[in-house]
């Protein structure tokens, strides 16, 4: 490092500290007792305290349905007596029209 580029270094390490030392500083106590108290006043609209309705949960699992299917089924042969499990589909994704 030549002696110019380290003058600028130790001058930008001198503006930091100068930055850093001029931050206004709260005490932890007093930091401890402003995050309570903003805490306390938003409990309310917390929504890990209060918990969320089902019907604006945007993570809620989705509902199933189950169809099951007519025609000559032998309920002693398990796959055919086997319902058909849909997550979210309608009768179009699965490959069965209504009305069939």
């Amino acid at each position: 490092m030549s002696g110019s580029s380290s003058i600028i270094a130790m001058k930008k390490v001198v503006q930091q500290l100068r930055f850093e030392a001029s931050i206004n500083r709260v005490k932890v106590s007093q930091a401890a007792a402003d995050l309570q108290q903003f805490c306390m006043q938003n409990a309310l609209q917390d929504p890990l305290l209060t918990g969320v309705s089902s019907s604006t949960n945007p993570f809620r699992p989705q509902k199933a349905f189950i169809l099951m299917l007519q025609g000559n089924v032998d309920l002693n042969t398990p796959p055919h007596a086997k319902p058909l499990y849909c997550h979210g589909m309608s009768l179009r994704h699965i490959g069965i029209m209504s009305g069939r």
